[in-house]
């Protein structure tokens, strides 16, 4: 036996010291490539600046097949990388642009890019289409984004159009993966730690290149410089804020963070929202954590209404002085700033007519950036290429026919949130609506992160009724009722 033994011992140490050359043309052909394409960006720099960057591109685009080939085959690490990649590119804008400036660049190209990649892992890894069948919000979603691409046949800017209602197409199959692959505590734990860095990054754009990392707001009283650090605009920001702090919430309601961790990454995501001071912001993130604790109970959930209704009687019986209020929540101290939204009731405005001169297809989905910009009659010359409403956004993109499918997708989830509450659903749900009540961040124009939480939110199993025993909360593959049965939960993933 310890002859064998021996022999076995010789046979693998003369494999560990024969080399294995098998990957050896791969590698010298990767080498080559990277020296000639070096070779030649150097020789053409100084024709354009951009060029001598070609190396790290080439270096970043083999990257990013590696992990989309890793992704699509089902590798969880891959997927969460994925994940990260588009959480934090998705959401951010490393150049400034002015209102309807849809034209192609580095940035838009490389978003597509990435977009695209989610498409061909979402389909790779996907459940099998008998899955998507008991979901009824997929169906409406299908629907949606099937109108919206053909809406871009005549809509002002139909690459543009066609572009953004693609990328549905794409995220759709994605949240289905992300369901299927992925523990809650992995989904959570990805965009907190994502997030955590983009608006640390953030901060110090914010400090080092206030150009890019301030973002000018317009009031009655004239401009006002708010952080938007790199996510393009101040109301960016605070949404993304609102964001991380609903996924801290979630982890720490849930037992996956604990008070030590919370409270610092809680902190950071505070500080940024004040400092955006985008109040639409502010308001989703409370009432959705308010939302979900109250959710938990009908009787709490009715009480809050009701206390909710009794306090806005109070103050028109007793006459408090609005314009008092008014000037108490405006930035600029002028109370017609809070009265008028800032300027949105006269967009809402527009947006109605525009919306009734094409009321059944709308004008060819995210339209809003060629329509808006090109109309020069807003009070002192206010330029926009949004709706700020996702609603009139919608309606302005596919009209009362596109549009149909949303109204759906929103009664089944508050349907579900009345019945069978479930945190991570309910809480992103929440966000979503509030944020749609003066912003256009996840439908209808250039997709976000909110539109993939959106998705995911929408296409999760059914939770079980308040009359049932609350299962454990996972996320991948969240076991529903009998009729609807999924497979089994499987155990917390590792980042739990």
């Amino acid at each position: 036996m310890t002859t064998m033994d021996s022999r076995a011992r010789t046979d693998i140490s003369k494999r560990l010291m024969q080399p294995d050359l098998g990957h050896l043309p791969i590698v010298a052909i990767v080498i080559l490539a990277f020296a000639i394409i070096s070779a030649i960006a150097v020789r053409m720099s100084g024709q354009a600046g951009w060029i001598i960057y070609t190396p790290l591109i080439a270096i970043g685009a083999a990257i990013a097949v590696w992990i989309i080939v890793r992704a699509a085959s089902g590798s969880t690490s891959a997927i969460i990388i994925y994940l990260a990649l588009v959480v934090f590119i998705s959401d951010a804008q490393f150049r400034a642009r002015g209102a309807g400036e849809i034209g192609s660049d580095w940035q838009s190209v490389l978003k597509f890019a990435l977009w695209t990649g989610v498409g061909i892992i979402g389909l790779a890894t996907a459940p099998p289409i008998r899955v998507w069948l008991r979901r009824p919000a997929s169906l409406c979603w299908l629907a949606y984004a099937v109108i919206a691409m053909t809406s871009s046949l005549y809509a002002p800017a139909p690459v543009y159009s066609f572009g953004c209602a693609f990328t549905l197409l794409c995220f759709l199959p994605f949240a289905f993966t992300l369901i299927d692959k992925l523990s809650e505590g992995q989904f959570l734990w990805t965009i907190t730690g994502t997030f955590a860095v983009f608006l640390s990054i953030g901060w110090v754009v914010f400090y080092e290149d206030p150009k890019l990392g301030t973002s000018e707001f317009w009031t009655y009283s004239g401009l006002e410089l708010r952080m938007c650090g790199i996510a393009g605009q101040a109301n960016n920001l605070g949404a993304i804020c609102a964001k991380y702090l609903g996924a801290v919430f979630l982890l720490w309601i849930s037992g996956r963070c604990r008070l030590r961790y919370a409270v610092p990454l809680a902190a950071l995501g505070i500080a940024t929202l004040a400092a955006s001071d985008a109040r639409t912001g502010m308001i989703a993130v409370v009432v959705a954590i308010a939302g979900v604790l109250l959710a938990r109970s009908m009787k709490a959930l009715v009480g809050a209404t009701l206390v909710a209704i009794t306090g806005a009687l109070a103050t028109l019986v007793f006459s408090f002085r609005l314009d008092a209020l008014g000037s108490h929540f405006s930035r600029s101290g002028d109370p017609t700033e809070v009265f008028t939204l800032t300027g949105r009731i006269e967009i809402w405005q527009f947006i109605w007519e525009k919306i009734t001169e094409r009321p059944f297809f709308g004008w060819g989905y995210s339209a809003s950036k060629v329509l808006l910009p090109e109309h020069l009659g807003f009070q002192d010359g206010l330029k926009v290429d949004t709706a700020h409403n996702m609603l009139l956004q919608s309606l302005l993109s596919v009209g009362f026919v596109g549009t149909a499918p949303v109204v759906a997708v929103a009664l089944y989830l508050l349907f579900n949130m009345l019945y069978r509450p479930y945190p991570l659903r309910d809480l992103f749900f929440l966000i979503v609506m509030i944020s749609a009540i003066s912003d256009t961040s996840a439908l209808g124009t250039t997709p976000t992160v909110l539109t993939l939480l959106l998705f995911v939110a929408s296409v999760l199993p059914q939770a079980p009724t308040r009359r049932q025993p609350m299962l454990s909360a996972g996320f991948a593959r969240m076991q529903a009722l009998p009729s609807t049965r999924a497979t089994a939960m499987p155990s917390a993933g590792a980042l739990s």
